[in-house]
C-alpha cells in the first residue's frame, strides 16, 4: 500500500512536472507552462494492461503485479485532481502556492471523506441483507455511482478519488459484510469491470494518438 501511495501521489506529481517541462521545451507550439503542465498531468495517468500481461508471461511475483495495478487505479484520481488545478489556471484563475496547497487539500481530503462516508453507510446497510448476491452487487454498484455524482457534481471534489476510496474501504474493512458466495461473486463482477475499464482506456489512448 505504501508503494502504491508513493507512486500514485508524489510519483504522479514528479511525472507531471517532467512531462510538462519536456513538452514546453521540446515542442515548437509556444505553449505556456500552465498548458504544458495540464497536458503533462493527463499523460501521467498510466495504464498497466500490457505491463501486467508481460509480467504474467515472465512469471513475475503476484505482489509486483498487484502494486502496478493498484498504482494505476490510484494515479487516475491524482491525475484528475492535477488536471482540475491546471485547467482552472489555463481558464484564467490565478493561484499562489498557498491557494494551490489549499485546493489540493480540499479536493483530495474532501473526496476521501465522502468515499469513507458512503463506505460506512453501505456496509451498515449490507448488515440487513443476508446471502443475496444480486442485491449486494447492485448495492455496491449503485453506491459507487451515487458517491461519484455527489462528489463531482454536488461538492465539486474528485469523483474518481471518491470511488477509489470507497473501493479501498470495501477491500480493507468490509470483507466480512459480504456473506456466503457473495464475496466471490462480487470479486468476479468488479474484476470484469476493471478489465473492461482498462481496455476502454487503451482504446481511448489509441484513438487519441491516431488523430
Amino acid at each position: 500500500m505504501v508503494q502504491m501511495i508513493l507512486l500514485a501521489g508524489p510519483g504522479v506529481l514528479i511525472s507531471t512536472f517532467c512531462l510538462g517541462s519536456a513538452l514546453k521545451l521540446t515542442f515548437p507550439y509556444n505553449w505556456s507552462w500552465k498548458t504544458s503542465l495540464l497536458l503533462g498531468g493527463l499523460l501521467s495517468a498510466t495504464d498497466p494492461v500490457a505491463v501486467v500481461a508481460l509480467l504474467k508471461d515472465l512469471g513475475a511475483s503476484k505482489k509486483l503485479s498487484t502494486i502496478i495495478e493498484g498504482e494505476s487505479l490510484m494515479n487516475d484520481g491524482t491525475a484528475i485532481v492535477v488536471y482540475q488545478l491546471f485547467y482552472q489556471m489555463v481558464m484564467g484563475k490565478s493561484f499562489n502556492w498557498a491557494a494551490i496547497i489549499k485546493f489540493l487539500t480540499q479536493v483530495s481530503l474532501g473526496a476521501v471523506g465522502i468515499g469513507l462516508a458512503f463506505g460506512i453507510i453501505s456496509v451498515l446497510w449490507l448488515g440487513f441483507i443476508f446471502n443475496d448476491t444480486v442485491i449486494e452487487i447492485t448495492l455496491t454498484l449503485a453506491v459507487s455511482y451515487i458517491a461519484y455524482f455527489t462528489a463531482q457534481e454536488g461538492v465539486d471534489v474528485s469523483g474518481v478519488l471518491t470511488v477509489m476510496t470507497l473501493g479501498m474501504f470495501y477491500a480493507a474493512v468490509a470483507r466480512t459484510a459480504f456473506k456466503g458466495d457473495g464475496q466471490q461473486s462480487l470479486h468476479h463482477f468488479w474484476y470484469a469491470l476493471l478489465r473492461l475499464y482498462a481496455l476502454l482506456k487503451l482504446l481511448v489512448w489509441f484513438m487519441s494518438s491516431t488523430v
